[in-house]
């Protein structure tokens, strides 16, 4: 485990899984920011690969790449690829380093190839993460990347979103919004219910904003613990914004799942489908960024 800090915030990174960020804590509160759970999936890695995400891993922050659902991809030259549960890094070890406020990580890609480098750095200002994804094929492959951020949802938690956000997609069927692909408007019942939330509802179910954004930020407020977070990014680079609301309704866990993604609906061939795909062109190499920003509040 590598553990950067400094007087606002630990945050610890997990090499061998996926360099996953396994603990974010605000220091001025000491308040652990992100979903934690013991080391279950350490021996079930050793044992098969591709893994069942939903078997081996719900907490901290992880990278999603190429995919979030099971999907195929048909256009690489040497025959059809199923890209895996949540996809390739989550579950591969990562190469890193480590100053005093950065850590570096990178991993090459199974599903085709590509290389994925990741550098967070912690600053009395927040925490940043930046992002270097080159294709190493001649191919243009269809891909989602997604922030998988497991934040902790109490009693009372609830987002903050721009203005702008009139309607969103569900992209989770038959839970709190109902079916899959259902766009929910503003005057719809349903429409609060994607930013305030019930701890005793024993449901789950996922959002995507339903255009791409033009301003690239969402907050996570804990009134009880008095602070909030801000996750912020830029949507020329990071256009599409998904939200994992769990109540209970899976695996008796409470988490808020905050997804800022390159492409919407949980898969290429989905975003396909509702003209939200992202395209990683042949030999190109893209770079996007993310700041996550807490502070104490009244």
């Amino acid at each position: 485990m590598l553990t950067i800090a400094n007087q606002y915030y630990t945050l610890s990174v997990d090499p061998d899984h996926g360099a996953k960020i396994s603990s974010l804590k605000f220091r001025p509160k000491d308040l652990e920011l992100l979903v934690t759970s013991p080391q279950i999936s350490r021996s079930l890695m050793k044992d098969k690969w591709p893994m069942d995400f939903t078997l081996a891993d719900s907490y901290g922050f992880d990278e999603m790449f190429p995919t979030i659902d099971i999907d195929d991809c048909t256009v690489l030259p040497w025959g059809p690829v199923r890209f895996p549960d949540h996809g390739d890094v989550w579950s591969l070890p990562w190469v890193c380093s480590q100053s005093d406020d950065m850590i570096y990580s990178e991993v090459i890609g199974t599903s085709f190839p590509y290389k994925l480098q990741r550098t967070v750095t912690c600053k009395n200002s927040g925490i940043r993460l930046d992002y270097v994804l080159t294709n190493l094929c001649a191919t243009s492959v269809s891909v989602i990347w997604a922030a998988h951020m497991l934040f902790v949802l109490c009693e009372g938690t609830h987002i903050e979103l721009p203005d702008e956000l009139s309607s969103f997609i569900n992209a989770y069927d038959g839970g709190i919004f109902g079916d899959y692909g259902k766009l929910i408007r503003k005057q719809d019942s349903l429409f609060g219910r994607h930013e305030k939330f019930d701890m005793h509802s024993g449901l789950c179910g996922k959002w995507y904003t339903a255009q791409k954004l033009r301003q690239g930020w969402v907050k996570v407020v804990h009134p009880k613990e008095k602070v909030s977070t801000i996750i912020s990014f830029s949507p020329q680079e990071v256009p599409y914004l998904g939200v994992w609301i769990n109540e209970g309704g899976w695996n008796d866990q409470h988490a808020l799942g905050i997804e800022p993604a390159k492409a919407a609906m949980d898969s290429p061939s989905k975003a396909r489908q509702f003209g939200m795909e992202h395209i990683l062109k042949g030999y190109s190499t893209e770079t996007w960024s993310l700041s996550i920003s807490s502070s104490c509040i009244a």
